[in-house]
């Protein structure tokens, strides 16, 4: 690889791309650190061997983490499991039995939600999800008011609407008929509505035609004696899309029969807000707002089985970037990190939005180009990308435009090899042969 490659930017020197990688992995980005560290909730992620590659204070905080456990850095997640079941967290038993039935259940990387209540009362809920390329994002939310408040409903309903007007949640009543017999001030104050235009309504005028066919499932349900809990999109007074979550509570059977359910609603869309740029913060260089290594690698992937199932080709780019060593050298890391930014911009310019380029070193790039026809036609692509690199930059600050270039490796699947690795490979060897007349590219099979 080219000995130029920017060591000081946000990716690593050629030769140092494995730890690069692993070291991305294993250390959250500044970053990623304030935004979890804002949140309301704990999260921590961990990666697909269990270990911990960000936590924020929240977590640490509600599981009542000493600090002398990340004395020495983040712990695994053997290790927090352990510490939890020797201090009772999960009942009891024996420790060892319990940790190792612990690693097992997360090692199966599956989505779940549940409610754990901790030695001291508090009650939380865990909701984790695997990520898309790896990994799995886990969130804990303390809901001991919540609990605390449907215990009061189902306690005493003598006082339902003094008690549901003064909580944290949107609450509605519904019987056998799919009829709304109670709703409190804060359900009606949410959806635009008043208290009387929702009692005495039918389900399906409240939340809609589109929505009730899916609502009326999870309803129906609780009506034969189930708690439900789903989310659904709303579309919010703002005229924005927001996210609910909603408990849908049995009404106690009388003589065998369910009568109706209490629905218990909360507004989760900061909640999905914050998922949402956390993937984004995990999947994507910082620097150029393009895909980073880990989500390049699962794109990849995706090319490889579309085109299986399809009978398609793609073609894979691994460029590396000539006379980019001497423009942080002579100009500096600013200037460096600013030419990375309009080089990201330039070849993003050259492919289709379907295609995917992605910023995999410190200035190296990778395209996955799908559904090629030819040779001919992936070459032009080639072309255009070196021409538009080859044109000068004006950069803020240097009034000397820069000029430098780039080699480029190409490999098509299924042609050059039909595996995640050997397509790398292949094309990182072309983009070697490119480098030695610098500025051209080279198919690895001529």
């Amino acid at each position: 690889m080219n000995n130029d490659a920017d060591k000081n930017s946000q990716g690593a020197a050629p030769g140092e791309r494995a730890n690069d990688s692993r070291a991305n992995r294993q250390e959250p980005s500044a970053i990623l650190q304030v935004l979890l560290d804002y949140l309301p909730c704990g999260v921590s992620l961990v990666g697909p061997d269990l270990e911990m590659i960000a936590c924020n204070a929240k977590l640490r905080e509600l599981l009542d983490f000493p600090d002398e456990l990340f004395a020495h850095g983040l712990p695994s997640g053997r290790t927090l499991f352990r510490f939890n079941a020797l201090r009772g967290d999960y009942g009891p038993g024996d420790p060892d039995e319990i940790t190792a039935a612990a690693v097992e259940r997360s090692k199966k990387m599956e989505a779940h939600v549940f409610e754990r209540t901790r030695p001291n009362g508090i009650v939380l809920e865990i909701r984790g999800n695997p990520l898309p390329s790896g990994g799995f994002l886990t969130i804990y939310t303390d809901i001991t008011e919540r609990k605390r408040t449907e215990k009061a409903l189902s306690d005493s309903e003598a006082e339902l609407r003094l008690l549901t007007d003064n909580v944290p949640a949107m609450i509605l009543y519904v019987d056998r008929n799919m009829r709304c017999i109670f709703a409190n001030k804060r359900y009606a104050d949410f959806f635009g509505l008043t208290v009387a235009d929702i009692v005495g309504k039918p389900l399906r005028e409240i939340v809609g035609d589109v929505a009730y066919p899916q609502v009326e499932g999870y309803v129906n349900k609780a009506l034969e004696g189930h708690p439900v809990v789903y989310q659904r999109k709303v579309q919010l007074k703002s005229g924005e899309q927001g996210w609910i979550e909603v408990k849908l509570v049995p009404r106690a059977a009388e003589q065998g029969q369910v009568h109706g359910c209490y629905s218990m609603t909360i507004d989760i869309t900061e909640q999905k807000q914050a998922e949402e740029r956390i993937q984004h913060v995990a999947h994507h260089d910082s620097l150029t707002g393009l895909p980073n290594r880990l989500l390049f690698n699962d794109r990849l992937g995706q090319a490889i089985s579309l085109a299986k199932r399809d009978a398609r080709q793609f073609a894979l780019f691994y460029l590396d970037l000539d006379r980019f060593k001497p423009v942080n050298d002579t100009l500096g890391h600013d200037a460096g990190d600013q030419l990375l930014k309009i080089v990201a911009a330039r070849i993003r310019e050259q492919v289709r939005e379907s295609d995917t380029v992605a910023r995999v070193g410190g200035d190296e790039f990778t395209a996955i180009l799908r559904d090629i026809t030819n040779r001919q036609d992936v070459a032009a692509v080639a072309e255009k990308i070196i021409a538009a690199l080859v044109a000068p930059f004006r950069l803020e600050n240097h009034p000397q435009a820069v000029e430098i270039g780039t080699s480029i490796g190409i490999a098509v699947y299924p042609s050059d090899a039909q595996d995640h690795e050997t397509l790398i490979k292949m094309a990182d060897a072309a983009m070697y042969r490119a480098k030695t007349q610098g500025n051209c590219f080279r198919f690895s099979r001529i």
